[in-house]
């Protein structure tokens, strides 16, 4: 029996015969099922043609250059079936990420409150048209009010308009007492021109009663414009022009007992209402009235109207303005105790 020997000092052996390698092999090949010893297929062929032909293309400086890992994209394989398939995005392009899981927990809350976001949407909506409806009346609102100002039509108005209209200008608080005042003014002026030439028509006097009613309807605008900023002062100049209306009609040189009885009357309901517009104008105005000076306007037309038998002339509001000022007996009527009544 023959041993082979081996050096221990090399990794060759020596008695390697290459016939010995083919015969293992061959013999590996005959045992070997059928299948597996079939002809190379058409679809072989190409494949190992197609690597060939990829080992003899020239590759690009750059991907010798860039090492494999820091390559952005997919790589693709030696044999070319790396690279992307027909229909799929280049190198570079980002990865198709697969869609989470539906929550289930969310998709039902979503569909319970979608009544009422459509309830909201829809409310909202209409809100939107409410304002737009809103904005259109403000605009036909001041379009009426311009009408009735330019018209001087504001102290015939309804209490519910004036209310309006008196408000309607938040930035000019005194803008609505000067508006009013002036167009009050004006139509006392005009009522009296027209009750004058009405007596110059018949060529007599108008009775008292009948003149101081035509003077008193315009007491409950006149207290309408001291109830507003500023008013106050308005008033109280118009409150005087209602008398002074009343002293220029005439009729005091016939000493009729019924026609003084009637001026007093028609007096004491100015004086009533000059009160309350006096103690408003000093809280507004202060110690910038010049009260002195008013005391003695009225105290001269007093002292007038009591040649004919006429007083008193405003007693309560000559008190509140004497009490007002500090000016007790600057004048000839004394605000000690009580004033004088209306006989």
């Amino acid at each position: 029996m023959a041993y082979k020997s081996y050096n221990s000092q090399s990794y060759i052996d020596n008695n390697y015969s290459p016939h010995d390698s083919k015969t293992a092999y061959d013999d590996e090949y005959d045992n070997r099922p059928d299948s597996a010893r079939a002809p190379p297929t058409k679809s072989a062929s190409l494949k190992e043609g197609m690597f060939a032909q990829q080992q003899q293309q020239p590759q690009p400086m750059d991907s010798f250059n860039t090492p494999p890992m820091s390559r952005s994209g997919p790589q693709p394989m030696a044999n070319g079936f790396g690279g992307p398939g027909p229909g799929k995005p280049g190198t570079g392009a980002p990865s198709i990420q697969p869609e989470p899981m539906p929550d289930l927990l969310t998709r039902a809350f979503n569909e319970a409150v979608r009544p009422y976001t459509n309830r909201v949407e829809e409310l909202e909506n209409e809100v939107a048209d409410l304002k737009a409806w809103v904005e259109q009346l403000e605009a036909q609102r001041r379009e009426v009010h311009a009408w009735i100002d330019k018209r001087g039509l504001r102290p015939d108005v309804p209490p519910s308009i004036a209310q309006q209209m008196d408000a309607s200008n938040p930035h000019n608080p005194t803008a609505a007492a000067s508006t009013l005042n002036a167009q009050l003014d004006r139509k006392i002026t005009i009522v009296n021109f027209d009750l004058h030439r009405l007596q110059d028509d018949l060529n007599d006097s108008l009775p008292t009663p009948s003149f101081s009613a035509c003077m008193l309807k315009f007491l409950p605008d006149i207290s309408r414009l001291a109830a507003l900023p500023s008013g106050p002062k308005f008033a109280f100049d118009l409150l005087l022009k209602l008398g002074g209306n009343l002293n220029s009609h005439g009729g005091l040189e016939s000493g009729d007992e019924e026609d003084l009885r009637e001026r007093r009357s028609f007096y004491a309901r100015l004086d009533e209402a000059m009160v309350d517009i006096v103690r408003g104008r000093f809280r507004e105005e202060g110690e910038g009235w010049g009260v002195a000076r008013e005391i003695k306007r009225i105290e001269k037309t007093g002292a007038y109207l009591r040649n004919w038998g006429v007083e008193p002339y405003f007693p309560h509001t000559l008190d509140v303005m004497r009490d007002g000022s500090g000016a007790a007996g600057a004048g000839v009527y004394h605000g000690g105790g009580t004033p004088p009544a209306y006989q």
